[in-house]
């Protein structure tokens, strides 16, 4: 029958919800948690749509561990390998501050000394494990999506 409902769960809260073949891949909101469910085709004896290259299977294959290693060494960089546009304004800034840091360096270097405490490379290590985290736990979640 056409119109007969199936029932579903929801992937994020598990309560089951009724669905109609006219839903077939459409983002059904969960009414216990709103949650997005997507309604698939197999529920009604449809075979299952295949995709090729969509965003959501490139997502899939990006690694957590590299997303925090580039969010480490370079704020912002892991951001964007997870797909996030907006890291770019985090990881300019970033470079320009670390040609700052380099520059002070090499005139320490040279003997002009301007005294950089332990306790700001010791901050500036905390920042870096912080931003290395938030993007490994990012591209993770993404992958449960």
């Amino acid at each position: 029958m056409e119109g007969e409902p199936r029932v579903i769960r929801c992937w994020q809260c598990g309560n089951e919800m009724s669905v109609v073949r006219a839903q077939i891949g459409a983002h059904v909101e969960c009414p216990h948690c709103r949650s997005a469910v997507t309604v698939p085709s197999q529920l009604f004896g449809a075979p299952a749509a295949r995709t090729i290259g969509t965003a959501s299977s490139a997502r899939a294959h990006k690694s957590p561990a590299t997303a925090a290693v580039l969010n480490f060494l370079f704020w912002g960089a892991g951001y964007i390998y997870a797909g996030r546009s907006w890291g770019w304004a985090i990881l300019i800034p970033n470079i320009l501050l670390t040609f700052v840091v380099l520059r002070t360096l090499v005139q320490e270097s040279q003997g002009v000394s301007q005294g950089v405490p332990c306790s700001i490379t010791l901050m500036g290590l905390v920042i870096n494990f912080l931003f290395g985290w938030h993007a490994y736990q990012m591209v993770k979640q993404q992958q449960l999506r």
